[in-house]
């Protein structure tokens, strides 16, 4: 039975890239909702924490990337996103929340600093928008990520005790992936999606692309998501 799936998304977020991948590896049709520039503030009537992703399924409306993972595999078992042995399963489930609390805040830190970053990310976000929305957004971006950053700890850090840490991660993945073709399994999973949705947005915006890309086995398997 045909079903009308929207997914409301803000275009430069890993969490909706995630959920778009995830809709893709289930082979579902679905149609995009961006939400640019000041737009973002009608998110609150669409969940209650006032984040995007939101799915709506025929009304249904699910929210959180790895919430609506776990609708879609239940709901729409083909093609599952989290494997079905257990031990490749918990181990699916820790790279997922590994990529979501962890990663995620090297992605934004590497957009917070780089001015150019942030340049090429509001590009996207405020597209066909009145400019003076362009200078609003901005301006909640630094506010916003910069005590989030603070909060989180990487705010604290020096700049090269990040990129230390942000490469040591990327040549664990590369370690991963120099012996096998997916981060778990022999099949791609919400582990490669959830991982690859966050280093996207890094090679989207970000100068530390080419440090992403260097590695050929990640190059090859982000190109491959």
């Amino acid at each position: 039975m045909s079903q009308n799936i929207v997914l409301h998304q803000w275009e430069i977020s890993p969490f909706c890239r995630k959920t778009a991948l995830t809709l893709d590896h289930k082979g579902l049709a679905y149609e995009k909702l961006d939400y640019l520039g000041l737009q973002s503030t009608k998110v609150v009537g669409l969940s209650r924490t006032g984040k995007l992703p939101v799915l709506d399924i025929d009304g249904k409306r699910i929210q959180d990337s790895t919430r609506i993972a776990r609708y879609l595999d239940e709901h729409y078992p083909k093609h599952p996103l989290y494997p079905i042995d257990p031990i490749e399963n918990a181990q699916a489930a820790v790279w997922e929340d590994w990529a979501d609390e962890s990663l995620y805040w090297f992605e934004v830190y590497f957009r917070y600093i780089d001015n150019n970053a942030m340049e090429q990310v509001l590009d996207i976000v405020c597209a066909g928008r009145p400019k003076y929305e362009r200078i609003a957004i901005k301006a909640a971006l630094k506010v916003d990520f910069a005590l989030k950053l603070r909060m989180q700890g990487l705010g604290r850090l020096s700049y090269d005790d990040i990129v230390a840490e942000f490469t040591l991660h990327l040549d664990r993945i590369e370690a991963v992936l120099a012996r096998q073709d997916w981060l778990v399994g022999s099949e791609r999973s919400i582990a490669d999606i959830a991982v690859g949705a966050q280093l996207a947005e890094v090679v989207r915006t970000s100068q530390l692309r080419d440090v992403i890309l260097a590695r050929p086995n990640l190059g090859k398997w982000l190109k491959r998501i």
